[in-house]
């Protein structure tokens, strides 16, 4: 039933990364063409970015420059609204990985151009995983911006510093981190996406798709485990590391964004996570 489909649920292995599987599990996976690769469903499509997957620039466009069809497709199977098409993260639709939204949902996503990958690093930002999904790079950037288990799993009523900062106050450890779980300044800093798409261009323009990791992110926190796959030197064209002066010079202010997380609660039985 499970390999048909024909029931909701899946087995456990399917919630687990290589390196969580036994090793018998590892042998039978084997013996069905599974190795650590493609048992991780590492990212194979072109990025020339210094994101970890490439950046779905049609989900940067205001709601007002969505074609009819888009618009439908958003509204009608994703729930959208124009409000929260353009303001990222209030979407409830957004607080569920790839894997866990409703049928149709999928289907829009995949529709838009979404897939597993930048749909739950793009869109959800891994906040619906669970604490032992981390794995790699993924627990160095979550460790990387304090995150700890208890603060995570909301056990304590807690959350590290770098959830009270503004892009620009981040250091460039921080600002890896947070890149590896597809961030970028607008969005960390709640933007609404009208007030930095480029309408004059018809694009967003904001966040490059190719070219040099900008200065102040310093990918180097991740030259043990990778980065998406990737060693950190061959992300982008050139890699910079700001210095402590060069950081200082770029702040211009201290002030805070202000981020209230939900407490993650229920794991669901297709080995993705959601917030209540």
């Amino acid at each position: 039933a499970h390999w048909e489909h024909t029931v909701d649920t899946t087995v456990s292995t399917d919630a687990r990364w290589w390196g969580q599987l036994t090793d018998n599990e590892k042998r039978a996976a084997n013996g069905i063409c599974y190795f650590k690769d493609n048992w991780d469903k590492i990212d194979m499509n072109p990025n020339p970015s210094f994101f970890p997957h490439p950046v779905p620039n049609f989900r940067y466009r205001p709601w007002d420059e969505l074609d009819a069809v888009t618009q439908n497709v958003a509204a009608n199977m994703m729930n959208y609204t124009e409000d929260k098409w353009d303001s990222l993260g209030t979407s409830v639709t957004e607080k569920n990985t790839f894997l866990n939204l409703r049928s149709e949902q999928r289907a829009g996503a995949l529709d838009l151009g979404f897939y597993t990958h930048t749909w739950d690093c793009f869109m959800n930002h891994y906040l619906a995983y669970f604490w032992s999904s981390f794995h790699d790079d993924l627990l160095v950037a979550i460790e990387t911006l304090g995150w700890n288990e208890a603060m995570w799993m909301g056990k304590v009523n807690l959350v590290p510093p770098s959830e009270n900062k503004i892009w620009i106050d981040l250091t460039p450890e921080e600002k890896a981190a947070a890149t590896r779980l597809c961030y970028f300044k607008e969005i960390w800093d709640q933007e609404p996406i009208p007030r930095w798409y480029d309408y004059e261009a018809g694009m967003n323009t904001v966040v490059t798709t190719g070219g040099p990791v900008p200065k102040d992110i310093d990918l180097d926190i991740f030259v043990t485990t990778g980065y998406a796959g990737k060693a950190p030197g061959d992300v982008g064209t050139v890699v910079y590391t700001a210095t402590d002066a060069e950081v200082e010079e770029e702040k211009s202010s201290s002030s805070y964004r202000l981020v209230s997380l939900s407490v993650l609660a229920l794991v669901l039985p297709m080995g993705a996570f959601l917030f209540v």
